[in-house]
């Protein structure tokens, strides 16, 4: 009854949460290829991985993604220990199948057009099937890559990624055919334990974004999740009550804890947390030998005045005691890690006091006897864990609340606003996200050209074409957004100058003979002269143009 309510709870938290902020959400989509380095402990051998991710993007700098991964042409081996001779001439490789599910969140860091780093954190479940037998472990991983821009909704994603997790290699390596005590399988058996691995991985894959606005322009979730003005610190004293599953040992009792962390803005954060099983399944201070631990990132997918919703999803570590008494006595618990995700509603109280409650669905595995296996196996279990406390956001007295209800509120403070020709002080009511975007767009225009100054001065030429055609996506860039969202003013119309090829052709020869000359010493000269000469050019042609108009007139 309780899962189903969690079910439940959750559609309708993120039905909620994607209709208030549709605008700004584009839809993922990315086949990949990996190759895995499987440690030789886990008796598999090294190859690829193939699969997917599916998820969402909030804006241009963070996105929420599952992913699914199968092996292909894996096999056993026995190439990570030292085996006899008479065990291995009769070892046989057999097929091995992984599949991976989780879920990752992708934090892209804005640099150039052309390519953007990113970082990746995520966790799931991993089974890995031999012999007939599927084993489920609980991994994260850790990686870091780089996205190239392809097109303006395609890029190609090059990652590198570490992944943890622990495997039991008996049931992999033995015979099914023989007997558990023959010279074999006991060999296996008294050489051969479960322990934890850490796997690497480089992988590539397109990425297509569909739906949202473009990627490479600036949404109001940019804005927000860029600005740190919204930094706080956050301690949440906490209750939970953890319902294990059916086929733990673990008997569900009520957690009393703590998490630190920080809220980087009102819509992202992370969370530290430590939570103490009390005994007998009720609230006191006598405290069972059984904690959990680890780390959350939580997102809010919108900031209203009332109840908000937001997503959440971990990882973390069950501490089991040496003295902790299960379901049943004669049991042995194991302690290990765990995945989780979740979602939750806050009630803000005040401007630094929340309540809140989450949900979360908790990921462990528990060793299974199966007579057909040489030793225990891993299963994957469910758990539910809810949570509920109150949330105090620590900040300077003198933070400005920039976002505080909605993006667009009217801000209090003055920015200023770059433009090609001009810089202007404009008040933030003032400032249309239009404006706030192509300044963005002219910022990025003038950090590279400083580059590309720096770059001929030094007389970088490989480095200096590259921050060329930089230079020239970017203006694209400003150009697009102008001509499909700014049109250009009438007023500003006479501003502009027309040639024809072969007056363009004039102007560069008569520039680089003035640069020969010596009579230009630096680049402000330059464009001081370049302008003076468009200036003459223009002024000769207006002269052209009205003695071609009085010629018909005299006749």
């Amino acid at each position: 009854m309780r899962k189903t309510f969690l079910s439940v709870s959750a559609f309708v938290l993120l039905s909620v949460s994607a209709v208030a902020q549709v605008k700004d959400i584009s839809f993922a989509v990315a086949p990949t290829v990996d190759y895995v380095w499987l440690p030789k402990k886990t008796a598999v051998t090294n190859g690829f991985m193939a699969g997917g991710y599916v998820g969402f993007g909030f804006g241009r700098n963070l996105e929420l993604l599952g992913s699914y991964k199968h092996s292909i042409g894996l096999k056993s081996t026995l190439d990570g220990y030292d085996a006899p001779a008479a065990i291995s001439n009769v070892f046989e490789a057999k097929d091995v199948s992984v599949y991976r599910w989780g879920g990752e969140l992708k934090g892209n860091i804005p640099m150039a057009y052309s390519f953007q780093p990113y970082v990746t954190l995520g966790s799931g479940v991993q089974t890995i099937k031999a012999n007939d037998l599927s084993q489920n472990q609980v991994y994260f991983g850790l990686g870091i890559g780089s996205k190239f821009n392809l097109a303006r909704r395609l890029t190609l994603n090059i990652e590198a990624k570490a992944t943890h997790f622990s495997l039991d290699s008996r049931n992999i390596l033995y015979k099914p055919t023989e007997a558990n005590t023959s010279a074999y399988n006991s060999w296996i058996n008294n050489n051969v334990e479960d322990k934890s691995h850490l796997l690497w991985s480089v992988g590539a894959g397109l990425q297509l974004y569909l739906g949202g606005r473009n990627p490479n322009e600036l949404t109001e979730l940019d804005q927000v999740y860029t600005s740190l003005k919204g930094f706080k610190v956050v301690i949440e004293p906490t209750f939970g009550y953890l319902n294990f599953s059916d086929d733990s040992n673990l008997r569900d009792a009520y957690f009393g804890g703590l998490a630190l962390g920080v809220d980087f803005t009102e819509y992202i954060g992370v969370r530290g947390y430590y939570h103490r099983a009390m005994k007998d399944e009720k609230f006191s201070a006598d405290f069972d030998k059984l904690s959990i631990y680890g780390g959350d990132f939580l997102a809010r997918l919108n900031v209203a005045k009332g109840v908000v919703p937001y997503l959440q999803i971990g990882v973390g570590y069950m501490k089991v005691g040496d003295d902790y008494v299960g379901k049943v006595v004669s049991n042995t618990n194991t302690s290990g890690i765990f995945a989780k995700g979740g979602v939750g509603l806050a009630i803000p109280l005040g401007k630094r006091v929340e309540l809140f409650g989450v949900a979360n669905l908790m990921y462990t595995t528990r060793n299974e006897d199966v007579s057909s296996a040489l030793s225990s196996v891993h299963k994957l279990q469910s758990n539910v864990f809810y949570n509920a406390g109150v949330r105090i956001k620590l900040a300077k007295s003198v933070e400005k609340e920039l976002y505080e209800q909605e993006l667009g509120a009217a801000e209090a403070d003055k920015v200023w606003v770059a433009t090609p020709t001009t810089t202007t002080n404009v008040t933030a009511s003032t400032v249309s996200p239009e404006k706030r975007n192509l300044a963005y767009y002219n910022s990025q225009i003038t950090a590279t050209e400083k580059q590309l100054q720096m770059a001929y001065q030094n007389g970088d030429t490989a480095n200096a074409n590259r921050l060329l055609k930089e230079k020239q996506q970017w203006e694209n860039l400003r150009n697009t957004y102008v001509a499909e969202r700014l049109p250009y003013p009438a007023s500003e119309q006479v501003r502009l100058v027309r040639m024809t090829p072969e007056e363009l052709q004039q102007l560069i020869n008569d520039v680089v003979k003035r640069i020969r000359e010596g009579e230009v010493k630096s680049p402000e000269q330059r464009i001081d002269r370049l302008e003076k000469l468009l200036l003459e050019m223009q002024d000769s042609k207006g002269e052209i143009q009205e003695e071609k108009i009085e010629i018909p007139a005299s006749k």
